[in-house]
């Protein structure tokens, strides 16, 4: 595809065919994806009505000798008219030497005829896909850049020619070829830009494993990644990626997960810890357990969300999808408008012509039609290596109106690695046993903590959990509950005076609290330790510095989540609030016309995320969260939240200058180019300019974030 026009119209052409529910085009990767009835439409209806466009389609994943191949012969074409141009500007010396003395008569009409031979392999072959294009648009009424182009290019060779014929005085064969030269030229750049803007696309594509290593009575063998299923178990060696999600269950190693967090410190990793798809181990030999294979595993899901990302359009970027259809069908009549004026004040048609040519040619929207796409993909690309996973491209714009931002507390302001700081419990089986069922941090405090006892853990059946409260079962025979103040009071259980004056006490030191009842009767009292993160105070100074008000959110007793608050420096705190209610206090805000981001980890936080104008959800935390969330980030660390307000900002500075240089060029070239300032050579000339200021300032994106 040769601009963002392109896209649209293959868009356009295949969404009126019956049986296809979408077609989505990506231009900055050449990428066409089609939903449609396999009932209705046959897969070649697809690559055929491409065809008939002027395009080729194929498979995805079979495109890379296809691109060779085009690449190849983009190169040559270029070659080919830059060659040719040099040696039609040096003939053309002899005609411009006429100007000034008398030359030689069969001189005068030998050469317009050799610069025509010279010219008409640029005009008809390099310049071919230009044309090829542009018909195709003509015959399905679709008005192209490339239409331009070759009006352009055709104009000038056929007034040329004829003058050749007439043994006229003014001819124009080196405008033709350094028009068709230099849009090569800047074709050629364009889609290098493009190769290195979704170069961090393909690198994660090459890093998901292909084979995974089994052992087997005593053998080892190697299957493929779509034979593992859950629940296998897999060796890989030092120096060999990990080819799924799972938990190690012998040896021990250090994994380099930067493909996936962006940090590139390997992580130690010993029985019972996760490893993650992808990550490369470094050290030791390790069996682990498979718990997410193939399309499932994290680094699959993080390619797809990427890929969804790059798919979708931002509405400026859609505005200037709109503005570059309007734009050509006015540029023509502008052209016409300048040939028109031009004789009407006494031009000669020769000049009018040439102001008309010159018009077309500055106009190319080319610069406009990468300005956008170019930018969100190459930041997009540099959110990736940070360990920032952005699945929708729409939410570069949301960041800058941000001016409300709920923080969830356990696991996302603090670290959420629970301890039992104080137990005054009977029945610590039981409720430990209870508590081995829930994924909830203060659930793995209580197992680790009856472990240390050296508790044996029982089987409990009938299990409820009360999201925000705690959970309900039978263990023993015994109805045993563990919770918060509002899951006593709903089980009918009256907490002591004694009992409460600790607790809150515990709470004022910044403790989380927790009772256990036994069939209705209270047993004791937990208190769980946590701590800030060592980076929150600095990242929340730095958010409020933006001018982003900071809330944080928590089901904790109020006492706690304050005690919290003031550590790391909030504007505001609200506790004892339930799932729902977060999702309730998001909507709240929304309706006095907050404009609200929410960062959380957990499933309790997935409401909030999905309800807030803005979702980022801590990658350590539940799946459901990060589904629910636009924005996951993959390193567990509070200055990622920071680091992506700044990619946003420097994104949305970078496109709005893409777009001013675009807009300008195009404004200040068409008015030169219609007073007759700019000549069609120059007017080229200042066509690749735009595009390589678009293409500079883009690639910054990747420098600079990267």
């Amino acid at each position: 595809m040769w601009c963002a026009a392109c896209g649209w119209v293959v868009e356009h052409a295949l969404r009126r065919e019956r049986g296809i529910v979408s077609a989505e085009v990506l231009f900055t990767s050449d990428l066409l994806k089609v939903t449609y009835c396999p009932q209705l439409v046959p897969p070649a209806t697809v690559p055929d009505r491409v065809r008939s466009l002027g395009y080729r389609a194929v498979e995805f994943g079979a495109e890379r000798e296809t691109d060779r191949r085009e690449w190849q012969d983009m190169v040559l074409r270029l070659g080919i008219a830059g060659g040719l141009w040099m040696n039609v500007m040096l003939f053309s010396l002899v005609i411009y030497a006429s100007y000034w003395e008398s030359i030689a008569g069969w001189a005068h009409r030998a050469v317009p005829f050799i610069l025509m031979a010279l010219t008409l392999p640029v005009v008809l072959y390099s310049a071919w896909p230009i044309h090829r294009i542009a018909w195709y648009g003509l015959k399905t009424g679709h008005l192209r850049m490339e239409a331009l182009i070759s009006t352009g290019v055709l104009a000038a060779f056929t007034y040329s020619a004829a003058q050749a014929f007439l043994e006229g005085q003014h001819y124009y064969f080196d405008t033709a070829c350094a028009i068709v030269t230099l849009v090569l030229t800047g074709k050629a750049l364009e889609r290098n830009a493009k190769d290195r803007s979704a170069r961090a696309i393909a690198m994660l594509h090459r890093l998901l494993p292909k084979k995974a290593r089994l052992r087997i009575d005593g053998q080892e063998r190697f299957v493929a990644i779509e034979a593992l299923e859950p629940g296998t178990v897999i060796l890989v060696k030092p120096g060999e990626r990990i080819p799924a999600d799972g938990l190690v269950v012998e040896g021990q190693s250090a994994a380099d997960e930067s493909v996936v967090t962006g940090e590139s410190d390997p992580c130690a990793k010993a029985p019972g810890d996760t490893v993650i798809c992808g990550s490369l181990n470094t050290a030791g030999v390790l069996e682990i357990r498979v718990t997410r294979c193939g399309a499932d595993s994290t680094l699959a899901q993080i390619v797809a969300s990427v890929q969804s990302a790059l798919a979708s359009k931002s509405p400026l970027e859609c505005l200037v999808d709109r503005v570059s259809r309007l734009f050509i069908p006015a540029v023509l009549g502008l052209a016409a408008l300048t040939v028109v004026v031009c004789l009407g004040r006494g031009h000669t048609g020769t000049e009018a012509m040439l102001r008309g040519i010159a018009v077309l040619v500055i106009a190319c929207p080319c610069a406009l039609g990468i300005a956008t796409p170019l930018a969100t993909t190459a930041a997009i690309g540099a959110a990736s290596r940070q360990g920032i996973i952005i699945r929708d491209v729409r939410v570069l714009e949301t960041f800058r109106k941000v001016d409300l931002l709920l923080l969830d507390k356990t696991g996302t302001v603090t670290e959420g690695d629970f301890r039992v700081r104080h137990a005054e419990l009977e029945h610590l089986d039981w409720v430990a046993s209870l508590e081995s069922y829930s994924e909830h941090p203060l659930a793995h405090a209580v197992k680790r903590y009856a472990s240390e006892q050296g508790v044996a853990l029982l089987d409990a059946c009938g299990i409820e959990i009360k999201a925000g409260q705690g959970l309900l079962g039978d263990v023993a025979g015994h109805c045993v509950a563990v919770g918060n103040r509002k899951l006593m009071a709903e089980v009918g259980s009256a907490l002591s005076a004694e009992l409460e004056a600790r607790a809150a006490a515990w709470e004022a030191e910044g403790l989380t609290v927790a009772f256990a009842v036994v069939d209705g009767a209270c047993c004791g009292v937990l208190a769980f330790g946590d701590r800030p993160r060592a980076e929150a105070a600095a990242v929340i100074a730095e958010l409020r510095e933006r001018g982003v008000r900071v809330v944080l959110l928590s089901g904790d007793a109020r006492a706690t989540t304050e005690r919290i608050a003031k550590a790391v420096g909030v504007d505001d705190f609200l506790g004892e609030v339930s799932p729902s209610e977060k999702a309730e206090a998001v909507k709240r805000f929304q309706g006095e016309g907050k404009v609200v981001a929410m960062v959380g980890d957990g499933i309790n936080d997935a409401p909030a995320l999905a309800a807030a104008d803005l979702g980022i959800a801590m990658g350590s935390g539940a799946d459901l969260a990060m589904h629910a969330a636009p924005v996951v980030l993959m390193r567990d660390s509070l200055t990622r939240i920071t680091r992506v307000f700044r990619l946003a900002t420097f994104t949305l500075r970078v496109l709005k200058q893409n777009l001013f240089w675009a807009f300008f060029y195009n404004t200040v070239g068409i008015s030169l180019a219609m007073t007759g300032v700019l000549n069609p050579i120059l007017a080229a000339g200042a066509m690749v300019l735009s595009s390589l200021s678009v293409i500079g300032n883009s690639m910054r994106l990747g420098r600079e974030q990267g």
